[in-house]
């Protein structure tokens, strides 16, 4: 079944995601995928700074989160165990705490990401890669 959305999916985040924010995002990985990412990102220019980048990478059974700042990436932090199957569906919540991004997959919490950007800069959202994007919703 083809995702809802078509992929790369971008929005604009228009009161930014202050601390508050829930991003909830339903999809499929396909089988055959390797990698996909969701950014928020500083604003819709090309090099836009990168408040968070969750990248989920099936060919390395791991989950990488980043910043990138004045065109650098960040050192990379790793979530615990695989969070995603390919050919299986998933949900998960990002969520703007006061001092990080709290991450949900399925049920269970799965990470914290501290801020090394403000969350309120981030003002658009994408979504790409190895997807099929059913919901995506913020709140």
């Amino acid at each position: 079944m083809a995702g809802i959305y078509k992929v790369p999916y971008r929005i604009s985040l228009v009161n930014g995601f202050e601390v508050g924010t829930v991003l909830r995002i339903r999809g499929v990985v396909p089988k055959n995928a390797d990698r996909f990412y969701i950014n928020l990102l500083c604003s819709d220019e090309p090099d836009s700074e990168i408040v968070l980048h969750f990248n989920p990478r099936l060919d390395e059974s791991s989950v990488v989160f980043n910043t990138m700042e004045c065109s650098a990436w960040g050192s990379e932090e790793r979530g615990g165990s695989p969070a995603f199957q390919r050919g299986e569906p998933f949900e998960l919540h990002l969520i703007a705490k006061k001092e990080s991004f709290k991450v949900v997959v399925g049920d269970s919490d799965y990470h914290q990401f501290s801020y090394r950007l403000p969350p309120e800069r981030a003002l658009w959202m994408e979504v790409g890669g190895d997807v099929q994007l059913e919901l995506v919703k913020i709140f």
